[in-house]
Protein backbone atom coordinates (compact mmCIF):
# COMPACT_ATOMS: atom_id res chain seq x y z
CA UNK A 1 0.00 0.00 0.00
CA UNK A 2 2.74 2.48 1.17
CA UNK A 3 4.46 1.71 -2.92
CA UNK A 4 1.03 2.86 -4.50
CA UNK A 5 0.98 6.56 -2.47
CA UNK A 6 4.84 7.23 -3.32
CA UNK A 7 3.83 6.49 -7.11
CA UNK A 8 0.78 8.71 -6.68
CA UNK A 9 3.25 11.36 -5.39
CA UNK A 10 6.09 10.84 -8.44
CA UNK A 11 3.63 11.37 -10.71
CA UNK A 12 1.75 14.67 -9.42
CA UNK A 13 3.45 18.09 -11.16
CA UNK A 14 4.90 20.06 -9.01
CA UNK A 15 8.40 21.61 -7.96
CA UNK A 16 10.58 19.03 -6.93
CA UNK A 17 11.34 20.23 -3.16
CA UNK A 18 8.10 20.03 -2.84
CA UNK A 19 7.25 16.30 -3.88
CA UNK A 20 10.29 15.87 -2.28
CA UNK A 21 8.82 16.90 0.91
CA UNK A 22 5.61 15.50 0.78
CA UNK A 23 7.30 11.92 -0.31
CA UNK A 24 9.38 12.12 2.92
CA UNK A 25 5.97 12.99 5.05
CA UNK A 26 4.24 10.21 3.58
CA UNK A 27 7.46 7.52 4.10
CA UNK A 28 7.35 8.79 7.29
CA UNK A 29 3.44 8.15 8.42
CA UNK A 30 3.29 5.16 6.73
CA UNK A 31 6.28 3.77 8.33
CA UNK A 32 5.32 4.76 12.03
CA UNK A 33 1.71 3.70 11.82
CA UNK A 34 0.57 1.13 14.14
CA UNK A 35 -0.01 -2.30 13.22
CA UNK A 36 -3.44 -2.86 14.50
CA UNK A 37 -6.80 -4.16 13.00
CA UNK A 38 -7.94 -1.21 10.48
CA UNK A 39 -11.39 -0.99 12.83
CA UNK A 40 -8.92 0.76 15.56
CA UNK A 41 -6.18 2.41 13.26
CA UNK A 42 -6.29 6.23 13.23
CA UNK A 43 -4.06 7.21 10.95
CA UNK A 44 -2.23 10.62 12.40
CA UNK A 45 -3.54 13.80 10.52
CA UNK A 46 -0.27 14.36 8.32
CA UNK A 47 -0.81 10.77 6.78
CA UNK A 48 -4.84 11.31 6.30
CA UNK A 49 -4.30 14.97 4.52
CA UNK A 50 -1.30 13.88 2.44
CA UNK A 51 -3.11 10.84 1.31
CA UNK A 52 -6.05 12.87 0.51
CA UNK A 53 -3.92 15.40 -1.09
CA UNK A 54 -2.13 13.02 -3.58
CA UNK A 55 -5.70 11.59 -4.76
CA UNK A 56 -7.15 15.00 -5.50
CA UNK A 57 -4.23 16.85 -6.74
CA UNK A 58 -4.03 13.39 -9.11
CA UNK A 59 -7.30 14.02 -10.51
CA UNK A 60 -6.67 17.71 -11.98
CA UNK A 61 -4.69 16.57 -14.74
CA UNK A 62 -3.79 19.42 -16.69
CA UNK A 63 -5.17 21.66 -14.41
CA UNK A 64 -1.69 21.12 -12.07
CA UNK A 65 0.45 22.24 -14.82
CA UNK A 66 -0.64 25.75 -14.43
CA UNK A 67 2.40 27.42 -12.63
CA UNK A 68 -0.34 29.32 -9.83
CA UNK A 69 -2.93 27.08 -9.72
CA UNK A 70 -0.09 24.27 -8.48
CA UNK A 71 1.38 27.16 -6.32
CA UNK A 72 -2.08 27.69 -4.48
CA UNK A 73 -2.86 24.09 -3.92
CA UNK A 74 0.31 23.07 -2.70
CA UNK A 75 0.38 25.64 -0.18
CA UNK A 76 -3.10 25.07 0.77
CA UNK A 77 -2.01 21.07 1.10
CA UNK A 78 0.95 22.60 3.54
CA UNK A 79 -0.39 24.40 5.72
CA UNK A 80 -3.03 21.47 6.66
CA UNK A 81 -0.48 19.38 7.37
CA UNK A 82 0.50 21.69 10.58
CA UNK A 83 -2.85 20.87 11.94
CA UNK A 84 -2.02 18.17 14.26
CA UNK A 85 -4.95 16.36 17.00
CA UNK A 86 -2.62 14.79 19.77
CA UNK A 87 -2.19 11.20 19.53
CA UNK A 88 -4.45 9.10 22.02
CA UNK A 89 -6.92 12.10 22.23
CA UNK A 90 -10.69 11.32 21.61
CA UNK A 91 -13.68 13.23 20.75
CA UNK A 92 -15.42 15.12 24.00
CA UNK A 93 -18.86 13.73 23.22
CA UNK A 94 -18.15 10.31 22.67
CA UNK A 95 -15.90 10.45 25.33
CA UNK A 96 -18.53 11.52 27.32
CA UNK A 97 -20.68 9.02 26.24
CA UNK A 98 -18.25 6.23 27.04
CA UNK A 99 -17.98 7.38 30.78
CA UNK A 100 -21.91 7.04 31.07
CA UNK A 101 -22.15 3.50 30.21
CA UNK A 102 -19.51 2.50 32.60
CA UNK A 103 -19.96 4.82 35.20
CA UNK A 104 -21.72 4.00 38.96
CA UNK A 105 -23.99 6.28 40.95
CA UNK A 106 -23.86 5.43 44.25
CA UNK A 107 -27.00 4.98 45.50
CA UNK A 108 -27.36 1.85 47.40
CA UNK A 109 -26.81 2.96 51.10
CA UNK A 110 -29.35 5.87 50.79
CA UNK A 111 -33.16 5.84 51.57
CA UNK A 112 -34.89 5.81 48.50
CA UNK A 113 -36.41 8.82 48.38
CA UNK A 114 -32.87 10.44 48.06
CA UNK A 115 -31.82 7.90 45.47
CA UNK A 116 -34.86 8.92 43.45
CA UNK A 117 -33.61 12.07 43.68
CA UNK A 118 -30.11 11.49 42.86
CA UNK A 119 -31.19 9.50 39.53
CA UNK A 120 -33.69 12.32 38.44
CA UNK A 121 -30.89 14.72 39.01
CA UNK A 122 -28.78 12.56 36.91
CA UNK A 123 -31.06 12.09 34.34
CA UNK A 124 -31.87 15.34 33.92
CA UNK A 125 -28.09 16.30 33.28
CA UNK A 126 -27.44 14.11 30.72
CA UNK A 127 -30.52 15.21 29.03
CA UNK A 128 -29.08 18.67 29.13
CA UNK A 129 -25.77 17.91 27.58
CA UNK A 130 -27.81 15.74 25.01
CA UNK A 131 -30.10 18.69 24.01
CA UNK A 132 -27.04 21.21 23.97
CA UNK A 133 -25.25 18.67 21.72
CA UNK A 134 -28.10 17.93 19.25
CA UNK A 135 -28.17 21.99 19.12
CA UNK A 136 -24.55 22.81 17.84
CA UNK A 137 -23.58 19.80 15.93
CA UNK A 138 -23.71 20.29 12.12
CA UNK A 139 -22.40 18.01 9.50
CA UNK A 140 -19.03 18.98 7.86
CA UNK A 141 -20.56 20.25 5.07
CA UNK A 142 -22.54 23.30 6.52
CA UNK A 143 -21.12 25.87 5.50
CA UNK A 144 -20.62 27.38 2.16
CA UNK A 145 -16.96 28.90 2.58
CA UNK A 146 -14.57 26.67 0.91
CA UNK A 147 -12.08 27.07 3.77
CA UNK A 148 -14.30 26.26 6.62
CA UNK A 149 -16.00 23.52 5.15
CA UNK A 150 -12.00 22.20 3.98
CA UNK A 151 -11.30 22.41 7.64
CA UNK A 152 -14.58 20.66 8.60
CA UNK A 153 -14.19 17.83 6.88
CA UNK A 154 -10.54 17.61 7.91
CA UNK A 155 -11.54 17.10 11.44
CA UNK A 156 -14.80 14.67 10.38
CA UNK A 157 -12.69 12.54 9.01
CA UNK A 158 -10.93 12.25 12.15
CA UNK A 159 -14.10 11.14 13.69
CA UNK A 160 -14.83 14.70 15.63
CA UNK A 161 -18.03 15.84 16.16
CA UNK A 162 -18.00 19.81 14.38
CA UNK A 163 -19.93 21.85 16.87
CA UNK A 164 -21.38 25.67 15.12
CA UNK A 165 -20.38 28.63 17.39
CA UNK A 166 -23.11 30.34 16.45
CA UNK A 167 -25.38 27.76 17.76
CA UNK A 168 -22.95 27.63 21.42
CA UNK A 169 -24.83 29.78 23.49
CA UNK A 170 -23.07 28.63 26.48
CA UNK A 171 -19.58 29.97 25.28
CA UNK A 172 -17.50 31.99 28.37
CA UNK A 173 -20.77 31.42 30.14
CA UNK A 174 -19.11 30.39 33.37
CA UNK A 175 -16.79 33.77 32.96
CA UNK A 176 -20.08 36.13 33.17
CA UNK A 177 -19.93 39.44 30.79
CA UNK A 178 -16.01 38.56 29.87
CA UNK A 179 -16.63 38.41 26.30
CA UNK A 180 -16.92 41.51 25.42
CA UNK A 181 -15.23 41.86 22.02
CA UNK A 182 -16.40 41.23 18.64
CA UNK A 183 -13.92 37.68 17.63
CA UNK A 184 -15.75 35.40 14.67
CA UNK A 185 -17.81 36.00 11.32
CA UNK A 186 -18.55 32.07 11.12
CA UNK A 187 -17.14 28.92 12.35
CA UNK A 188 -16.96 26.04 14.42
CA UNK A 189 -15.23 23.70 17.16
CA UNK A 190 -14.32 20.41 17.71
CA UNK A 191 -13.25 19.23 21.32
CA UNK A 192 -11.12 16.53 22.68
CA UNK A 193 -10.06 14.69 25.30
CA UNK A 194 -7.25 13.24 26.50
CA UNK A 195 -5.55 11.52 29.14
CA UNK A 196 -7.12 9.05 31.86
CA UNK A 197 -10.52 10.41 34.26
CA UNK A 198 -8.10 10.86 37.06
CA UNK A 199 -6.17 12.85 35.22
CA UNK A 200 -7.62 14.85 32.17
CA UNK A 201 -6.79 17.24 29.89
CA UNK A 202 -9.80 18.67 27.93
CA UNK A 203 -8.83 20.36 24.72
CA UNK A 204 -10.82 22.37 22.17
CA UNK A 205 -9.77 23.64 18.64
CA UNK A 206 -11.50 26.49 17.37
CA UNK A 207 -11.37 27.24 14.03
CA UNK A 208 -13.60 30.35 11.93
CA UNK A 209 -13.43 33.26 9.85
CA UNK A 210 -12.21 36.68 11.19
CA UNK A 211 -10.94 40.04 10.41
CA UNK A 212 -7.60 41.36 12.33
CA UNK A 213 -9.88 42.89 14.14
CA UNK A 214 -12.11 40.17 15.16
CA UNK A 215 -8.38 38.59 16.04
CA UNK A 216 -7.48 40.59 18.50
CA UNK A 217 -11.40 40.54 19.93
CA UNK A 218 -10.71 36.74 20.86
CA UNK A 219 -7.27 36.99 22.04
CA UNK A 220 -8.45 39.83 24.37
CA UNK A 221 -11.54 37.62 25.37
CA UNK A 222 -8.99 35.31 26.38
CA UNK A 223 -6.57 37.74 28.32
CA UNK A 224 -9.54 38.45 30.32
CA UNK A 225 -10.10 35.01 30.95
CA UNK A 226 -6.80 34.35 32.36
CA UNK A 227 -6.86 37.60 34.08
CA UNK A 228 -9.80 36.54 36.04
CA UNK A 229 -8.02 33.53 36.59
CA UNK A 230 -5.25 35.31 38.28
CA UNK A 231 -7.28 37.21 39.97
CA UNK A 232 -9.48 34.41 41.37
CA UNK A 233 -6.06 32.65 42.65
CA UNK A 234 -4.36 35.43 44.16
CA UNK A 235 -1.65 36.01 41.79
CA UNK A 236 -0.51 39.22 40.18
CA UNK A 237 -1.73 41.08 36.94
CA UNK A 238 -0.15 40.31 33.49
CA UNK A 239 -0.47 42.86 31.06
CA UNK A 240 -2.24 42.28 27.68
CA UNK A 241 1.06 43.25 25.64
CA UNK A 242 2.59 40.52 27.86
CA UNK A 243 0.62 37.55 27.79
CA UNK A 244 0.73 36.38 24.02
CA UNK A 245 3.67 35.83 22.34
CA UNK A 246 3.94 36.01 18.56
CA UNK A 247 5.80 34.67 15.57
CA UNK A 248 5.87 33.72 12.18
CA UNK A 249 5.57 29.95 10.99
CA UNK A 250 7.29 28.52 7.81
CA UNK A 251 3.97 29.33 5.41
CA UNK A 252 4.14 33.35 6.95
CA UNK A 253 1.06 32.38 9.00
CA UNK A 254 0.94 34.49 12.15
CA UNK A 255 1.45 32.28 15.55
CA UNK A 256 0.67 33.40 18.95
CA UNK A 257 0.95 31.45 22.20
CA UNK A 258 -0.07 31.87 25.50
CA UNK A 259 -0.51 29.70 28.68
CA UNK A 260 -1.79 30.42 32.83
CA UNK A 261 -0.53 27.81 35.65
CA UNK A 262 -2.33 28.07 38.59
CA UNK A 263 -1.15 27.61 42.25
CA UNK A 264 -0.54 23.92 43.15
CA UNK A 265 -3.86 23.26 45.55
CA UNK A 266 -3.34 23.27 49.21
CA UNK A 267 -5.59 20.10 49.76
CA UNK A 268 -5.59 17.51 47.72
CA UNK A 269 -8.29 15.04 47.38
CA UNK A 270 -6.43 12.69 45.02
CA UNK A 271 -2.95 12.31 44.17
CA UNK A 272 -3.27 13.03 40.57
CA UNK A 273 -4.48 16.50 42.04
CA UNK A 274 -2.26 19.20 40.61
CA UNK A 275 -2.60 23.14 39.72
CA UNK A 276 -4.48 24.31 37.20
CA UNK A 277 -3.77 25.15 33.76
CA UNK A 278 -4.70 26.41 30.24
CA UNK A 279 -2.20 26.85 27.26
CA UNK A 280 -3.46 28.22 23.80
CA UNK A 281 -1.94 27.59 20.13
CA UNK A 282 -3.22 30.17 17.83
CA UNK A 283 -2.81 30.12 13.67
CA UNK A 284 -3.62 33.29 11.91
CA UNK A 285 -3.67 32.69 7.85
CA UNK A 286 -4.41 35.91 7.24
CA UNK A 287 -5.03 36.23 3.27
CA UNK A 288 -7.93 33.48 4.17
CA UNK A 289 -8.86 34.96 7.84
CA UNK A 290 -8.77 31.64 9.09
CA UNK A 291 -7.83 31.21 12.90
CA UNK A 292 -7.29 28.08 14.45
CA UNK A 293 -7.01 28.12 17.61
CA UNK A 294 -6.37 24.84 20.18
CA UNK A 295 -6.94 25.60 23.74
CA UNK A 296 -6.09 22.93 26.38
CA UNK A 297 -6.88 22.85 30.03
CA UNK A 298 -6.70 20.91 32.62
CA UNK A 299 -5.53 19.89 36.68
CA UNK A 300 -7.81 21.06 39.53
CA UNK A 301 -9.17 19.04 42.24
CA UNK A 302 -10.78 15.86 42.21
Amino acid sequence: MQDEYIKAIEKIQMDKDRKIEMRKILENEMASAPKKPAKTTRLSAGAKVGIAAAAVTLSMGALMAIPTTRTAISASVRALFHMEIPDGAEDGYTKDMEDRESRVVPTDDVDESVRAEIEAAVSSQDQAEDDYFKTVTVTADYYSDPELNKYANYYAQQEYNIMDIKKDSEFFDCYGDLKTNDWYSDGFFVTYTLGTNAQPTFGTIYVFKATPEQLEGFMKNYYNVVSYERKEHNQDAVAYDGFWTKSTDSDGNEVYKASWLGPEPETKILPSDCARFMNFTLTYDAANQIVICTIEEGGGIG
